[in-house]
Order: structure tokens, then C-alpha cells, then sequence
């Protein structure tokens, strides 16, 4: 991929940081933990050094004062490889400066002061119309002028250039600005006080993008913090959830994801969850250090993520893999033999189908989605109809999580219902899992709950009333996911304190509800694969 020819038109600050156990009350002085002293800063700044860092050819047009901070801001703009050369300078203001106060939870508050920022003028972009024009994109934000944006993104639309707008902080944005721009990257915050819509779920989030798109906006991007990030254009929309990682420090986070978002996508923006996520990866770096600047990872830091990840997931493999043979290994002959869904799932249907090939053994199945269907008729195995039985002898099947009464959810490959019918009919249940999936409660966890497309909006304001932060699940194109049965999934989070009996019969009652991926008392036998493979028996737990 060729590097993206970037140019940022934004704000340079100094920032000055207070680490503080807590935030004041009005009335009442604390004494702050520290004082950190000059640290480069400014929303434009950061998502300039985020866009070079990530590879990107990089132009950053700014105004600074004459002063100590405009010289310490130029000497690390040139040490990162950025081109300083439409960086303008004046007599008349300093240098920006911000005043940043961070709690031990990692979250800030943040005062600006605009200072050279503010002065900087529509004359003063037009002067550098060539960078602007030869660009690929032009990213802008909100602490400098809006006629200076205005002109920036004229130009570049006037060439043909792709124009980024981050609309913080939040203020109002006129018409003429947002006719401008093809993407727009608020968060939650800044996306309601634009459009007048709260953020609360990914509908709500789809209908904000809905007012964007109205003033002629080609795609939408809203940050949510720690939850994730949605996007949406007019053919597609998606929640990409973050990665979950201790925080320190959130001061740089959103013009870190901005900066490596930009130096990854496409210009037909074809690669959109791809560079969404790893612009996660960014962020979720940037979070871990303190300060703004010197937190934001380069290229070579964020591909090492990515790979760590990678590597991590070719264990959990190695363990769905094991915890499969395991299971298969012990399967008995003359059965009928449930066929459960997933990936996990599937290494045990092709390790059985091994075993019945090689020991001639005459096992008839029944499967519980329409995948585990058709791959085990790729592979000639014995199907059945489950109508035409009465019971299952064994089923073999994944879990999204599982706690250490043997509880668990199922239902995130969108088949829980064909899941929890065969479980129903079975003498026994064996569930194979990885590592990752026991845990001591299932509170916290998200859960599936399978609802009739007729009236699910109502099931959907039924849970979010109740405080369960429903979410529909949608494809990877951005459509709704419909089940195999035909319905759609609302994910929803299990609160604190929840009996889960009294759940699972709340959600039953509910009219609209088709099933939920709570299974109670279901699981007889728990295979954790690994180098050294763990068995746990209910009727010995």
C-alpha cells in the first residue's frame, strides 16, 4: 500500500498536565499527585503525528507563536519525518497552550487556551493551496477557526481531495462546512450535539448518521471510547468493539485513532473495518501511556500488537483444536450424535468424521445450524432430521463463556436456538472450549437473545428500559444478522447482581422473545483444550 499523502489543517498546543487522585468539587482544593510541564500537544499535532507515525507522507499546516513551545514543537514535528515547511509563524500570539487534568481512572478533562490557533485565517491556508491540492486527504478538527476549515476543505474539494472533519470540541458547524466534508468522526458527545440525537446504542448511532448523511456526508464514524467505534455510509454500517487494556491515560486516544485511521484507509474506503481496527490497535496503545504525543505508538508498535494478537489467536486454535480430538476420541459407537456450531465445533466434526472413517464406526448425526449441516455432508457423514428422532445420545458443542457452575452462554454464531433444542433432547452434553471461555460468573457477559423481526424494535426498547445496553447484531457488510431460523439477535449485557433463573425467565416471558443463550444445568461435562487437556463432570464438580 502506498503511503497516503496526508495534510492536517489544525491546532498546536503545550500542553500542561495535573495528575489528580480525584476531581474537585466546586468550593474545594486538593492537592495534585504531580505537574508535568510542556508536553506536546493539540488536537491537530496529535492526529499529524499519529497519521506520520502510521506511515503516512504527512504535511501539517499550523500557526505558532515566536516562542520556547513553538520551538520545542518544531524540533519534534522534524524528528518524526513531518513536513513543517506550511507551518506559519507570528508575533502576535503564543503558542497554544492546554491544561490537562488526569484522575487515576486514566479519564481527563481537558482547558484550552487557543492562542496562535485562533489566529490563523483563511489567507494563511489559501497561501498553501498547492499542498492542499496534491493531497489525499485533509483532515481538520475544531480548535482553530471554522472559515480557515472552510477554505482548506474548498480547496480540496475543488481537486478532488478526500476531506476528514473531527468535530471536537463540540460546537455547532454550519452548513457550508459540513457540505464540505465526505467524513465526519465525532463521539458520542459531539455526534448529539450536532444532530440533536443521544448516542445510546448502535440504532441510535445509525440514526445520527442518518442526519449526517442529509447534509451530504459519504460516511460516518462515532467514537465511543473504551466500548468501540460505529461507522456507516449509505450502503453499510458496523460497530467495531475496542480492545480491552488497563487505561492510564485517554488525553490522546480519539486523535490517535483519527491519525491512524487516515494512513490506512483506502480512498475508495473499501478497507474501512480493516483500518478501523487498526486504528483500534492505535488507540489502544496510546491509552496505556501517559501523555499525549510521546504516547502515540508508531507503525512498527501497532503491527507487533496486531502479530501478538495474531499469535495469541493460533493458540486459542491450538486449544479449540485439542479440546476437539479429545472429545472425539471418547465418542462411543452405535449413537446418534449431536453436531454442535462454531469454529471449535467444527475441528470436532472433522476429528469424529476422522475416527468414524478409519474404525468403520456407525454413528448417525444431527446438527445445529445450517454450517454444521453442510459441512458434515461435504464430509458424507450420517445426517438425520432431528423430527425424526425422539433423542440424542451425546452432543458435542462450543460455549461463548462458561462459569464454574458449568452455566453458560451460547448463541454467538447466531444459532443458540438450534443449539438449545438439540441440547434439550440429549442424555448427555459435552462442551469443548479454549482457555479463554471459563470464567468465575457470567455477569458482565453479553448475551444473545433471539427475537421475531416482527415487534423487535419493541423487545429492543423492553431491554434497553431495563438497563441491559441491547445491541442488534449486524453482518460485516453492515446488514441486520438473521439467524438460520430467520430471526434477529439482540446482544444484551447480564448486570451486576443478576439471578440468572429469574433472567432466563423474564426473557422467556417476554412476548417477542424466540430464546435466549442462557444454558442453565445443560452442560454434564467441560473438555479445556490445551497442551494438557482438562475434564470437568457436573456430577463430580
Amino acid at each position: 500500500m502506498m503511503p497516503k499523502k496526508i495534510v492536517v489543517v489544525g491546532s498546536t498546543n503545550v500542553d500542561k498536565v495535573l495528575n489528580v487522585e480525584k476531581y474537585a468539587l466546586p468550593g474545594e482544593t486538593l492537592a495534585i499527585d504531580s505537574y508535568q510541564q510542556s508536553h506536546g500537544g493539540g488536537k491537530g499535532a496529535n492526529q499529524a503525528i499519529a497519521a506520520v507515525r502510521s506511515g503516512a507522507d504527512t504535511t501539517f499546516i499550523t500557526k505558532l507563536g515566536r516562542d520556547e513551545d513553538a520551538e520545542m514543537m518544531l524540533k519534534g514535528f522534524q524528528q518524526d519525518h513531518m513536513n513543517v515547511d506550511h507551518v506559519i509563524m507570528t508575533d502576535q500570539s503564543q503558542t497554544g497552550k492546554a491544561y490537562i487534568t488526569v484522575d487515576q481512572s486514566g479519564q481527563n478533562s481537558i482547558y484550552v487556551y487557543g492562542g496562535a490557533n485562533m489566529a490563523l485565517s483563511p489567507d494563511d491556508v489559501i497561501a498553501h493551496r498547492e499542498a492542499l491540492a496534491k493531497a489525499d486527504r485533509v483532515i481538520a478538527q475544531l480548535e482553530i477557526p471554522i472559515p480557515a476549515i472552510i477554505a482548506a476543505f474548498k480547496i480540496a474539494k475543488e481537486n478532488g481531495v478526500q476531506t476528514i472533519l473531527n468535530p471536537a470540541p463540540a460546537k455547532e458547524i454550519p452548513e457550508e462546512l459540513l457540505h464540505l466534508t465526505d467524513i465526519i468522526t465525532p463521539n458520542e458527545t459531539e455526534a448529539q450535539t450536532l444532530t440533536g440525537l443521544e448516542v445510546k446504542d448502535e440504532v441510535s448511532m445509525l440514526d445520527n448518521a442518518l442526519k449526517f448523511f442529509a447534509q451530504g456526508i459519504k460516511m460516518v464514524i462515532i467514537t465511543v471510547g473504551d466500548k468501540g467505534s460505529f461507522y456507516a455510509t449509505p450502503e453499510s454500517h458496523a460497530f467495531i468493539p475496542a480492545f480491552k487494556v488497563k487505561a492510564v491515560d485517554t488525553t490522546a486516544a480519539g486523535d490517535t485513532f483519527i491519525g491512524a485511521l487516515a494512513s490506512q484507509l483506502e480512498l475508495d474506503n473499501s478497507n474501512i473495518r480493516e483500518a478501523m481496527l487498526y486504528a483500534n490497535h492505535a488507540s489502544s496503545l496510546t491509552v496505556q501511556v501517559a501523555g499525549a504525543q510521546n504516547s502515540i505508538p508508531d507503525q512498527a508498535a501497532i503491527n507487533a500488537e496486531i502479530q501478538k494478537i495474531d499469535t495469541d489467536q493460533d493458540e486459542v486454535e491450538a486449544e479449540k483444536a485439542a479440546a476437539a480430538r479429545y472429545a472425539a476420541a471418547r465418542i462411543p459407537d452405535h449413537i446418534v450424535l449431536g453436531l454442535g456450531s462454531g469454529t471449535t465445533s467444527a475441528y470436532f466434526v472433522k476429528a469424529i468424521h476422522e475416527r468414524i472413517e478409519k474404525e468403520h464406526l456407525d454413528i448417525e448425526c444431527v446438527a445445529t445450524s445450517l454450517g454444521t449441516q453442510q459441512l458434515a455432508e461435504r464430509l458424507k457423514m450420517k445426517m438425520l432430521d432431528v423430527n425424526t428422532i425422539d433423542a440424542v445420545d451425546i452432543t458435542v458443542d462450543g460455549a461463548d463463556v462458561v462459569d464454574e457452575n458449568l452455566d453458560g452462554i451460547k448463541g454467538g454464531g447466531a444459532a443458540l436456538l438450534f443449539e438449545k433444542l438439540v441440547a434439550s433432547m440429549s442424555k448427555k452434553n459435552i462442551w469443548i472450549v479454549d482457555q479463554s471461555k471459563p470464567k468465575q460468573t457470567l455477569v458482565g457477559q453479553q448475551l444473545p437473545v433471539e427475537v421475531i423481526p416482527f415487534g423487535g424494535m419493541g423487545v429492543f426498547r423492553y431491554l434497553r428500559d431495563h438497563g441491559y445496553e441491547p445491541a442488534f447484531r449486524f453482518e460485516k457488510n453492515g446488514d441486520i444478522l438473521t439467524t438460520d431460523s430467520g430471526n434477529y439477535l439482540i446482544d444484551i449485557t447480564i448486570p451486576a447482581q443478576a439471578d440468572l433463573a429469574k433472567l432466563a425467565t423474564d426473557l422467556k416471558h417476554q412476548t417477542g422473545v424466540v430464546e435466549h443463550g442462557l444454558f442453565l444445568g445443560i452442560c454434564d461435562e467441560l473438555i479445556i483444550g490445551g497442551q494438557h487437556v482438562r475434564v470437568i463432570d457436573r456430577s463430580k464438580n
